[in-house]
């Protein structure tokens, strides 16, 4: 049984105009996790159906669990928080969309956030703003831009800003207050004890041949993160570029990753157990030189040169 689509629009106080939007709900009586997807540099929910083929196809091998895919049209907005524009796509997405997702379809409360490029950012500021409202993130191929301030950035990683975007975050006008507002990097910084509790699960994915060079940021993000000691999976793959024959692939491991995220906990196996009985034995002497190097505690080690 094929999955079924629907399209709507929908008004907020929070954007200058209605928003156009796509659902995709899989075949089962449900009710399914909630999967925002958002799409790239002037991707719409059109982009969220050409995906329904590959959606069919893994749920009929068993390789994606049933949810409940969502994608708004979102153009070259960047997902922008601008309220001098009155401009506010966290605030739509997080307290109008989902609300109304969870009214108007068949979904749990349990919710996550991807996206691809431009909506590789949108989702992982996004998720770093409001951590609890979410149980997983993921970022394919996110456009990010390796500092914490615009003076950090340099032409390597501007080359993206020749195609558009809100021209108080994107190109020669940006407002460097906003940049440093809506970057992921000091969203994860301002609100990493946040972050860490809410056991949000994040996945980076970058190309090392990134011909716009977003894989820059991504590496950059992953250090911070390591850094703040957030739990992530992180993969950089070899030869692949910002979209191209790799990115189906790419795509199918996130959303197996995330399927494997949303699924119930399995029950320890054997080997669980015997690698618990390890680290009980190992457990003295991690404390034991806790006592000098308080580091001894994280989940990161604090690298040199780092």
């Amino acid at each position: 049984m094929p999955s079924n689509v629907e399209l709507s629009e929908l008004s907020s106080i929070r954007l200058p105009e209605p928003v156009p939007y796509a659902v995709i709900t899989p075949p089962g009586p449900g009710p399914f996790p909630l999967c925002l997807v958002l799409m790239g540099g002037g991707g719409s929910r059109q982009s969220l159906i050409d995906c329904q083929p590959l959606f069919d196809r893994w749920w009929d091998e068993g390789s994606l669990a049933p949810m409940v895919f969502a994608t708004p049209s979102a153009g070259l907005s960047y997902y922008v928080e601008d309220p001098k524009e009155s401009v506010r796509w966290d605030s739509f997405l997080v307290d109008d969309f989902v609300p109304h997702l969870r009214s108007a379809c068949n979904v749990t409360f349990t919710t996550a956030i991807t996206g691809m490029s431009m909506g590789g950012y949108g989702a992982l500021k996004i998720a770093f703003a409001h951590p609890e409202k979410f149980a997983a993130v993921a970022a394919i191929n996110p456009m990010l831009e390796p500092g914490f301030r615009d003076a950090e950035i340099r032409a390597r990683n501007r080359l993206h800003h020749t195609s558009g975007g809100p021209v108080r975050l994107i190109g020669p006008s940006r407002d460097p207050d906003l940049f440093a507002a809506n970057n992921p990097a000091n969203r994860a910084r301002r609100n990493a004890d946040r972050i860490r509790e809410s056991g949000v699960a994040i996945y980076l994915d970058a190309g090392d041949r990134d011909f716009v060079n977003a894989h820059d940021g991504t590496e950059f993000l992953h250090r911070v993160l390591w850094s703040l000691d957030i739990s992530h999976e992180y993969h950089l793959v070899r030869g692949a570029d910002h979209g191209g024959s790799t990115f189906r692939p790419r795509m199918r491991a996130a959303f197996a990753w995330l399927t494997a995220v949303l699924a119930a906990p399995a029950e320890p196996t054997a080997e669980d157990r015997a690698l618990d009985a390890i680290r009980a034995q190992l457990q003295p002497l991690r404390d034991q030189a806790a006592a000098s190097d308080p580091t001894v505690a994280r989940r990161f080690g604090v690298l040199s040169g780092a």
